[in-house]
């Protein structure tokens, strides 16, 4: 029969210091997705403005161009008014570009903190669990009973504190043989 794995053993400790460092890098992510947000609306703002001014620029060459002139300034404006509509395409692609930009960090953070979560549950389980099988053996010397300590786990924190532990069983075990 396979054992089944709890993670969260001690729900106070383990939930607070998960949700503690999770606030500290999403406060910390905030700060630079509000920097990045605010450059970015400053710089589509601008170049909002540049299309219009661009298009008011362009209106105008394009209503000179109305005027009897000779064709080659005709084709000189006509060309212009050209690339003024390739250019204006481009800031707009980069408008929507930097949009898109902004929801994928925002979706990336998310993220981050999903994982975070989980990363962070089996890390301070791997502290909790040692203190979870230790408070177990007190409540039993408390009870008069000396525990027989199983190791930990391999990976489980706490292993030189757990070593000091055993030592302890075992001098209160010797002392009782000693009676």
């Amino acid at each position: 029969m396979s054992q089944r794995k709890q993670y969260i053993i001690n729900k106070k400790f383990q939930l607070k210091t998960t949700f503690s460092v999770i606030a500290i890098v999403f406060v910390i992510v905030a700060i630079i997705i509000a920097a990045i947000g605010v450059n970015a609306a400053a710089n589509n703002k601008r170049l909002i403005h540049i299309i219009q001014i661009q298009d008011n620029i362009v209106e105008a060459l394009i209503a000179y161009s109305q005027s009897p002139h000779d064709s080659d300034q005709k084709l000189a404006i006509q060309n212009i008014a050209n690339d003024h509509v390739n250019n204006i395409n481009t800031i707009k692609k980069i408008i929507e570009l930097n949009n898109i930009l902004l929801i994928i960090i925002i979706a990336f953070v998310i993220l981050q903190g999903i994982i975070l979560y989980f990363v962070l549950i089996r890390k301070t389980h791997k502290i909790a669990g040692p203190i979870y099988v230790m408070s177990n053996y007190f409540n039993d010397i408390i009870k008069g009973n000396i525990p027989n300590p199983r190791p930990l786990r391999k990976n489980d924190e706490l292993q030189d504190f757990y070593e000091l532990f055993i030592k302890m069983v075992d001098a209160i075990r010797t002392r009782q043989g000693e009676k």
